[in-house]
């Protein structure tokens, strides 16, 4: 599997701020001694902040700089983590190039994960939406504005749900609240066709579980926003969590904020219906909208 490149960007972070400051160096005295500009090796020690690719050249004059010898295994291995980090992006091809920024963070977090646990609260997550669903869904935000085009989010949202959803490579987990199967924000043959794909895709392995509106939540904690948690199958890249607060996508990294959200989608699971009752009740809710068709 493809190493995910904002994993390995986190550790070429970590790896140069732990050799600067082992020195004894500020950015501004690497910058001196290195000849790269301090503003660029701050850039560098924050990708969650500047998700920009590092230079390998620029990398080597830092490793130069803060005297790790060439060929030595630690050379080796953040030259490893450069390489990863700047490698070839699908969404960077022609076709996903107008998908959207939130929608290229959303794909970048989602690289090469091993697990992917999402939560959703009113509406479905973009990597289980129909096309239609989410043509309706853009539209609802864009209006009339004749430069928005939805073709292009349209395709990214799906290319994301091959990779992440049905390619079997990752193991996702869906809780949802039972608003999101019950309003309709689409007209109703488009949510009936969006809930017979969430059965489609249940039949595929991925596991979608349905919070009732009467469930008890064993903490009494109800998550403010939807989230992702995200891990990755070498054990040493971080885990990574991702809030959609309606504004923008705020990532989390502090591993004790990223455990307390892995925790909180396990309490969620726990107080939603089995994956067995989820599928007959996303069943009784499409067979429903049939009827008012």
């Amino acid at each position: 599997m493809t190493p995910n490149p904002l994993a390995k960007m986190r550790r070429l972070a970590t790896a140069l701020h732990d050799l600067r400051t082992s020195h004894g160096y500020n950015h501004a005295e690497l910058g001196r001694k290195s000849g790269v500009s301090a503003s660029v090796i701050s850039r560098i020690e924050n990708p969650v902040n500047d998700l920009r690719r590092a230079n390998l050249l620029t990398v080597r004059r830092l490793l130069d700089a803060l005297e790790v010898p060439r060929g030595s295994q630690e050379w080796a291995a953040i030259e490893s983590y450069t390489e990863d980090a700047s490698a070839a992006r699908w969404w960077d091809a022609a076709p996903y190039s107008r998908m959207g920024d939130g929608q290229r963070l959303s794909a970048l977090i989602e690289a090469g994960a091993s697990q992917v646990r999402d939560y959703a609260g009113l509406l479905l997550p973009g990597v289980v939406q129909t096309a239609a669903y989410a043509r309706h869904r853009i539209l609802a935000v864009t209006g009339d504005d004749p430069a928005a085009d939805p073709a292009p989010i349209v395709a990214g949202r799906l290319e994301r749900q091959r990779r992440v959803a049905t390619e079997g490579a990752t193991e996702y987990s869906l809780v949802l609240e039972e608003q999101a199967i019950r309003r309709h924000p689409v007209p109703a043959p488009v949510m009936r066709e969006q809930l017979d794909h969430l059965l489609s895709l249940i039949g595929k392995g991925v596991s979608i579980r349905v919070v009732p509106v009467d469930a008890c939540l064993d903490d009494g904690y109800a998550p403010r926003a939807p989230f992702v948690y995200v891990t990755y199958p070498d054990p040493e890249d971080p885990p990574i969590v991702a809030v959609d607060n309606a504004v923008r996508v705020a990532l989390v990294t502090d591993p004790a904020e990223v455990a307390g959200y892995a925790q909180l989608h396990l309490r969620l699971r726990r107080a939603a219906l089995s994956d067995e009752d989820s599928a007959a009740l996303i069943r009784e809710v499409a067979s429903s909208l049939a009827t008012t068709i």
